[in-house]
């Protein structure tokens, strides 16, 4: 990685270089001098992929897209801004079991009520109802639709809207997550948007009628603190501050948020200050001594999150699956101890060592576990032996049955992750492995259909804590789910179950235990090589005030842009 300067590019005006076309000039927060006129407050956020669709369909976190999620949607609640907590947003607080808000039944379900704030209206001035969210559950679980976040939607048995003011959410059993539903965990529908579309595509059989909808692009209307007014996936997006956001008109007036296909290109923008904002994971740990260096020249701050969980992935369906050999535990296990953590660049990452990273609460119950799998290229050798692969005079392992040789292809988005997928590439050939790098180009990376059929591995990663277990939930993505479900394939009863107990369990020592046996599950299966424990930055530059929010997590990094 070259020092900042190697990609200092002189500018005029504040525009943005290398290709990206100029805006308006970006003021930030920081006041007019005593006795102007008040300019427009503008904020420029660079993200490194192209935009997706805005909402439910888009479930990829690459770049930085989505960690903007609350610039334009809010959900029932979100992390506390000055304590690690959640508070609420729609809803007036957070429901609990001390206040009677969270209930079970006699028959073993949970009953969860929200209280949603009075004056709270959508972007074109609609009031937001109980009914948006009665029509949101049914939105949510159709599915023929394609949408990717629908996992606590699948936990709802009905949703009841006594007044307007009122949720009634009837969980099919105890829920973790059932009294803190943020935007992502269940994202509210318009009702009054898209209950006709929705109308015609039930008639019609055909989803198009939804999923083709402008509104998902340049017509999207949330509840946000800022409105989308322009839209373009490869120029960006132009939103405007909602005068009529319930929490408060926001400072800032308008929020550009401009896509680069490449980081490089974004940060060099960042270094010449004609990006004020950027969010996780838009630069990869490759930056992170770069960065720190803007920051030292007190250019701008950083600040330095919890990061991804990152795996190997196998490809789970065996008609897609290049190479059979792959989908043996011994195969997995010898493919695992040939690959050296120490490899990984010095001072980017933590070795993850368990399902869990440390610091989660739950992490004891995995600790260390998959330490059985240390480093060991000669073991590897030995069980590929075993498992009927002899190395060949040309260094290559072939089969002792059909002399094929063992070929993998590893996949991954190209944004970030190169340097991850060479260390695995030669980790493998040094065992005998004839193995191929593949970078995903960022317009397929929003192929769901695409993305679920790599035909070997995939290098992927995974929200912070728990968020890895997206991984081993069932379904597995297929036309019939229009590719929305777990992407790899992997659908195991046993890993369903306890998964599923995992959801249900509301104490921490419940939890704990059922997160002891998907850990063993997870050790004995190997149905991910776990890797690495990642970390995630985000900044401004100097004069600009965002992202200043004490505690929050992955993905929620906007929930107080209304006060940048």
């Amino acid at each position: 990685m070259h020092w900042f300067r190697s990609f200092y590019v002189p500018l005029a005006g504040g525009c943005l270089v290398l290709g990206v076309a100029c805006g308006p000039a970006s003021t930030g927060t920081t006041g007019p001098a005593a006795g102007a006129p008040s300019k427009p407050k503008v904020l420029n956020i660079g993200v490194s992929t192209e935009l997706p669709v805005i909402g439910v369909f888009a479930g990829t976190s690459t770049g930085g897209w989505t960690t903007l999620t609350e610039l334009h949607s809010t959900g029932l609640v979100t992390p506390d801004a000055q304590e690690p907590r959640m508070t609420g947003r729609l809803a007036v607080s957070v429901p609990s079991v001390e206040d009677g808000s969270i209930s079970i039944t006699p028959n073993g379900q949970m009953r969860v009520v929200y209280r949603l704030r009075h004056g709270v209206t959508w972007q074109d001035g609609a009031p937001f109802t109980a009914q948006d969210l009665v029509f949101t559950q049914t939105f949510l679980f159709d599915k023929n639709l394609p949408v990717v976040l629908r996992d606590s939607a699948k936990q709802v048995a009905s949703i009841e809207a006594p007044d307007d003011f009122t949720a009634v959410f009837t969980f099919a059993q105890p829920y973790s997550l059932g009294g803190s539903l943020g935007v992502r965990d269940y994202w509210p529908q318009p009702r009054h948007l898209l209950q006709e579309p929705y109308d015609r595509y039930q008639a019609s059989g055909s989803s198009d009628e939804v999923v083709n909808l402008p509104y998902w692009t340049s017509a999207y209307v949330g509840l946000g603190p800022f409105r989308v007014t322009t839209f373009d996936p490869g120029e960006g997006v132009t939103m405007q501050a909602y005068d009529g956001f319930f929490l408060g008109r926001p400072k800032v007036d308008t929020v550009n948020v401009r896509p680069f296909r490449d980081e490089n290109t974004l940060f060099a923008n960042v270094l010449a200050g004609a990006i004020d904002v950027f969010p996780e994971p838009a630069l990869h740990p490759e930056f992170a001594d770069d960065l720190k260096r803007w920051e030292a020249e007190s250019l701008g701050t950083i600040h330095t999150l919890p990061g991804t969980t990152s795996f190997l992935a196998p490809q789970w369906r065996p008609e897609v699956q290049k190479e059979p050999a792959n989908l043996d535990v011994h195969v997995r296990q010898a493919l695992y101890q040939a690959i050296d953590r120490n490899a990984f660049p010095p001072g980017l990452v933590q070795q993850a060592w368990a399902l869990l990273p440390p610091g989660h609460p739950l992490y004891d119950a995995t600790k260390d576990a998959l330490k059985r799998y240390p480093y060991d290229r000669v073991r590897a050798r030995a069980l590929l032996d075993e498992a009927g692969w002899t190395m060949a005079p040309d260094g290559l392992l072939r089969n002792n049955t059909d002399g094929r040789k063992f070929q993998n292809r590893i996949s991954t988005v190209a944004t970030g992750r190169q340097w991850e997928v060479a260390t695995y590439a030669d980790a493998w050939r040094k065992v005998g492995i004839e193995t191929e790098e593949a970078l995903v180009p960022a317009a397929q990376s929003r192929d769901l259909q695409f993305r679920a059929l790599y035909p070997s591995w995939e290098a992927s990663s995974s929200a912070y804590g728990d968020g890895i277990l997206g991984r081993l939930t069932g379904p597995a993505a297929s036309p019939e789910n229009r590719w929305a479900g777990n992407r790899g394939g992997y659908d195991d009863p046993a890993a369903q179950l306890l998964i599923a107990r995992y959801y249900a369990s509301i104490s921490d020592k419940d939890q704990l235990q059922v997160m002891h046996e998907l850990s063993d599950l997870v050790v004995s299966q190997l149905p991910l090589l776990i890797s690495y424990y990642g970390t995630y930055y985000n900044g401004v530059r100097k004069g600009v005030t965002a992202l200043n929010d004490a505690y929050g997590k992955q993905d929620t990094s906007a929930r107080n842009s209304h006060l940048w």
